[in-house]
């Protein structure tokens, strides 16, 4: 059950609070259904509401330069982070000399629901932070009540499908585990609790707009989302890479510093990632956290270790946006550093869909040019389609279509 909730959102480090650009009339939650509405009791505060995100990012526990701890949540173990990658690595090379661009219908398949009215385009202040800072929000992207049967199917699709999350986590934090032996949710939390180097951060449902069969896929697939992200990025023609429902249950650890085209096999800078929260957040939700201008620092040093992740308060202004309403989203540069803060367990979980878009004509990277392997954990968006693309092709596959114009 999804409830709907405001959240303030204390932004971290020197940024402050991020002023809120492009703010439309508040939309009147008494007029949400009772599922929406937040809880009204049974809640209890925290001690401390302080979500300042640590000065590490590179993995949960990193040890810092003073040699404190990067959080609370329990230390990283085992092997380090750029062994466990080189398995995807491997994955990719194997596809290289296989690899063929097929020919397809190449035609457009975004969809006109919540299009009716052609959507709002960003105003000139959003398309202007999103530029200067590396990410922006967009306020009443879509009306709060035209939301409600899209978060109705995402809700119904978190919870059929929230056994292929967990398994999702085992496979990635867990490579010794066979998960065809799981039987069930609490199978996996015990092979997560016992063989798992990290605490999990969250559950990811992919792509479900690839599922002809789901209710979700015209709602993720829509113009009114692809069309702000176009313009966003100044192209006339964009493609959507990769879709994820996004859940923070109660308890569950920070989301480590990372940049989503550090995990992406495409040679290009025009990339964007939507993230629409599926209800309000409160105050202690775990919303997003950005390292300011952080997608132009092309001198950071994480491109092939996670040194440059030690002091990142230290180099940039973080920023947050608060009060975030059903039908507001947020948009970040694929570039741009962003962190969630844990969700803490005397709230109801965090749900968000993450929607990625680049521009057209982005080409196949050729692997032994990656910034940085990408890790198998996005290896389910691009396993499908990459052996059918030639490295240094144009990336044009049926599973990454064209949804803009």
């Amino acid at each position: 059950m999804l409830h709907q909730a405001v959240v303030i959102a204390a932004a971290a480090g020197r940024g402050g609070r991020a002023p809120r650009p492009g703010r439309g009339g508040r939309s009147n939650r008494s007029d949400a259904p009772d599922w929406a509405k937040p809880p009204v009791e049974g809640r209890q505060k925290r001690a401390s509401t302080s979500k300042s995100p640590p000065n590490g990012g590179g993995g949960r526990g990193d040890k810092m330069k003073d040699g404190s701890r990067a959080s609370t949540a329990k230390t990283t173990k085992g092997k380090p982070p750029m062994e466990r990658a080189v398995r995807a690595s491997d994955n990719l090379r194997a596809v290289t000399t296989k690899g063929s661009t097929k020919k397809f219908d190449d035609v457009r398949r975004g969809t006109t629901t919540l299009f009716e009215d052609g959507g709002r385009a960003p105003t000139l202040e959003e398309c202007l932070r999103y530029e200067r800072e590396g990410h922006t929000c967009i306020r009443g992207a879509v009306d709060a009540m035209e939301m409600i049967p899209m978060v109705k199917a995402l809700s119904g699709e978190i919870m059929s499908r929230r056994m292929a999350a967990y398994t999702h986590r085992v496979s990635v934090l867990c490579p010794q585990v066979d998960v065809r032996e799981l039987r069930d949710v609490e199978d996996a939390k015990r092979a997560l609790k016992k063989h798992s180097q990290e605490d999990v951060g969250f559950l990811q449902t992919f792509n479900l707009h690839r599922d002809e069969n789901s209710a979700t896929r015209e709602y993720i697939m829509s113009k009114r989302f692809a069309k702000i992200a176009a313009e966003l990025m100044g192209c006339e023609k964009a493609r959507l890479y990769q879709s994820c429902i996004f859940v923070k249950e109660p308890g569950m650890a920070e989301t480590n510093w990372h940049s989503d085209l550090n995990m992406v096999p495409l040679d290009t800078n025009d990339f964007i990632t939507l993230w629409i929260p599926l209800r309000s957040l409160e105050e202690d939700d775990a919303a997003l956290y950005f390292a300011n201008r952080s997608h132009r620092d092309f001198s950071l040093p994480y491109w092939h270790t996670l040194e440059g992740m030690e002091d990142l308060e230290g180099r940039y202004e973080i920023d947050t946006y608060d009060e975030l309403d059903l039908g507001d989203l947020t948009a970040h540069h694929g570039w741009c550093l962003h962190w969630s803060p844990p969700q803490p367990e005397d709230c109801v979980p965090r749900y968000a869909l993450s929607v990625c878009y680049f521009a057209d004509g982005a080409r196949r990277m050729n692997t032994d040019h990656l910034r940085r392997v990408p890790h198998d954990e996005d290896a389910w968006s691009y396993e499908s389609w990459l052996k059918d693309i030639k490295p240094g092709s144009v990336a044009k596959h049926p599973e990454l279509p064209l949804v803009w114009p």
